[in-house]
């Protein structure tokens, strides 16, 4: 991937000394880009095998709102059961 790129750029040089310019920023252009979001692919691969994105708080929170959730719960199932008969 990296051959590829040095020689996209190695044709955009070339292009612009027989001015051909416009289609030599294309491939300049192309080949930054590309290497720019392979940097932050590599950032954000990075960032998920260090535990950026885990969440440490919200299974230690769970537990002391686990009542509300049951019995807004109960309380559904009661109305949708009233609302049947």
């Amino acid at each position: 991937m990296i051959i590829v790129m040095f020689l996209i750029i190695v044709h955009a040089y070339f292009c612009a000394a027989t001015l051909d310019f416009k289609m030599s920023v294309i491939y300049l252009l192309l080949s930054i880009s590309i290497i720019i979001a392979i940097v932050f692919f590599a950032a954000f691969i990075f960032a998920v095998k260090n535990g950026q994105y885990d969440d440490g708080y919200t299974p230690s929170v769970r537990m002391l709102f686990e009542d509300e959730i049951v019995k807004k719960e109960k309380i559904k199932s009661k109305l949708t059961t009233k609302n049947n008969k």
